[in-house]
């Protein structure tokens, strides 16, 4: 069975290794405009926490989350993917918040108490009426990209450089099943008009000395360390399709985070990035056929592509394994 995955960002790239793991002896390709450094994953805070999910139900959420979350353990317990295990602080400074169900299945998730909010409160020099704690990955995105592409190598998986136009462009014809990952290309090459970007700017800076990650949930801005920079950030404009850095936007995340932690105005920078996140109304994972052959979808991860991306694959493989039973059992 030839099979073809579309998009090499974190997604199709977990898609690819799951199906040829489970299946060696099939001929899987993944096909990618764009390979590690050089995807839109790569730019990102690379943070395990759900983010512009859309309405995708919290069940689902919860289930490509929290496996994601086990992985993530699993690896970070192995050493060597560029994954870090921290504290990450999430403060509201006005209104009150229930906490989301996958709360339940994280490390140490608490309310902040309100002798805690005092000391962050002084800490940060803001006033913050609420907050709350868990321990959490933080992924260097090209180091975990990187890992994932010498696993694939070694499972002899083809990565081809290109991209499609249309999920029945003529590229594809010699394929049996077809994987979209194709993220906010999927608006297009679908078409799926649901797809749009959400605008994200960041800096990426030396900041050796910070040792957790907090986010202000009513300014938006929030600061990501891991095991090589730190990431300043950021801004979330919805069907911004630009990506020239934007003066305003540096300035913004700059004066945020330093007042937050003053001594980051020391800090080098070593580059600033700007992505557009893939985003959906809710993610979109689930098979159709189109003339008569199996399509497998899975984009629209808006800013969880590094908190969803090992569930979702697991959804794309049990999709992929019902189609391969009924395969087998259509030539008994």
């Amino acid at each position: 069975m030839k099979v073809i995955v579309l998009g090499a960002g974190i997604n199709g790239t977990t898609c690819a290794l799951k199906i040829k793991e489970k299946y060696p002896d099939y001929d899987v390709t993944l096909l990618g405009a764009q390979f590690s450094p050089n995807t839109t994953g790569d730019g990102s805070g690379g943070l395990w926490y759900p983010y512009f999910c859309g309405k995708t139900p919290e069940a689902l959420i919860r289930k490509w989350g929290i496996e994601t979350y086990g992985q993530l353990l699993y690896l970070w317990r192995q050493g060597g993917y560029g994954i870090s295990l921290q504290p990450v602080y999430a403060m509201y400074r006005d209104g009150t918040h229930s906490a989301p169900e996958w709360t339940n299945h994280v490390f140490g998730y608490v309310e902040l108490d309100s002798k805690q909010l005092e000391y962050f409160n002084k800490l940060f020099s803001v006033q913050y009426v609420a907050g709350n704690t868990f321990n959490t990955f933080v992924v260097n995105p090209s180091t975990l990209l990187k890992r994932l592409e010498q696993q694939l190598d070694e499972l002899k998986v083809t990565r081809k450089q290109g991209s499609v136009k249309s999920l029945t462009d003529s590229m594809l014809r010699h394929y049996d099943v077809i994987i979209n990952c194709t993220g906010l290309g999927a608006r297009e090459v679908v078409p799926d008009d649901k797809v749009h970007p959400i605008r994200g700017q960041i800096l990426k800076v030396d900041a050796p000395w910070v040792f957790y990650t907090i986010q202000d949930k009513c300014s938006g801005h929030y600061i990501i360390p891991n095991d090589t920079f730190c990431v300043l950030g950021g801004t979330g404009q919805a069907n911004n399709y630009s990506t020239e850095v934007n003066n305003d936007d540096t300035d913004f995340i700059e004066r945020g985070c330093h007042n937050l932690i003053p001594s980051l105005k020391t800090a080098n920078i070593q580059k600033y990035f700007v992505g557009l996140r893939p985003a959906r109304d809710e993610v979109r994972a689930e098979a159709e056929r189109i003339n008569g052959k199996l399509y497998i979808h899975n984009y629209g991860h808006g800013g969880s592509g590094f908190t969803l991306f090992w569930g979702c694959g697991s959804t794309v493989l049990e999709l992929f394994e019902k189609h391969v039973a009924i395969n087998n059992t259509s030539k008994l």
